[in-house]
């Protein structure tokens, strides 16, 4: 490992010590007001990301420690999975309100959205076999056929929510209330970097895999570090901080716009049906 991962772990580490607590700090205040899948996966993003710092450096110092290697790695390649959720549920706030409330006839926005969360979660269960067949050489072609079946399906996902998002913000504004159309407009700025960050996945998973692990540019352990970088930590911690922002207006405008929050974890006070709980239902005054 050269110096140059070196500095980028460190950089990892000084920019996400103070992200963590913030991130936390924001989920935890936003959670009772939901949406669950908007903040809890950019928890675990934040705690991963400064954590693989932190493993990059002990892998550096223990090379022959092959666990460790492999967790390295693991963490390392975390990125699209926790900020995909959070855009994908911060789309269905506003689409499944308006679903409900403009066209309650309407069933093609609801089955984009149960589409779009089957194939993420198909994608994370890809993602996720793929990780597990890591060191296997016997298996490194289906180890890279799953990640590649995975990062196409993240693709597919992302340009679709952030076609659903155009539509909204540019077609369908009228009809979406002022509180919502906050969420549309940063997850449009959030899209092109989010991008950027599954171009370097898709391109990684093709030249980086198997044999040429240890070679390609493209490989985030052992390739070029200023590339890694600049096409996957620098947009990740971007997408971020939208996210944190987005989490901060959240529970900060509950009041103004009638947002009830959760008792626990689980359980609202007073009674709502489902598309009221996952929406800014409660009319504006």
């Amino acid at each position: 490992m050269d110096s140059a991962h070196r500095a980028s772990a460190i950089a990892q580490i000084v920019f996400y010590a103070p992200t963590v607590p913030a991130t936390l700090y924001v989920g935890i205040r936003a959670w009772k007001y939901g949406p669950r899948l908007a903040w809890y996966p950019a928890m675990a993003f934040a705690c991963a990301r400064l954590t693989g710092g932190a493993l990059v450096l002990a892998s550096q110092h223990d090379p022959e420690n092959t666990h460790l290697l492999t967790a390295t790695i693991v963490l390392l390649n975390i990125g699209l999975v926790p900020l995909i959720m959070p855009f994908h549920a911060l789309t269905r706030i506003v689409c499944f309100h308006r679903v409900q409330a403009s066209f309650p006839g309407d069933r093609r926005k609801n089955m984009f959205l149960r589409v779009t969360r089957f194939l993420l979660f198909a994608s994370v269960l890809l993602l996720s076999v793929s990780g597990g067949l890591y060191g296997n050489p016997d298996r490194s072609k289906v180890q890279s056929t799953l990640s590649r079946v995975a990062y196409f399906e993240f693709a597919f996902v992302l340009v679709a929510l952030f076609g659903m998002a155009a539509w909204l913000y540019f077609v369908a504004r009228d009809k979406i209330q002022d509180g919502q159309v906050i969420y549309i407009k940063w997850l449009l700025i959030a899209s092109p970097i989010l991008c950027i960050r599954t171009v370097f996945g898709i391109i990684s998973v093709f030249e980086a895999t198997g044999k040429h692990f240890l070679t390609s540019i493209w490989s985030p352990m052992f390739g070029n570090a200023v590339l890694f970088s600049l096409m996957a930590l620098v947009p990740e911690f971007i997408v971020l901080c939208i996210f944190v922002y987005l989490g901060h207006y959240r529970y900060s405008t509950a009041d103004q716009y009638g947002l009830v929050p959760r008792k626990g974890l689980f359980e609202r006070s007073g009674k709502k049906d489902e598309g009221e709980q996952t929406s800014d239902s409660v009319k504006m005054t």
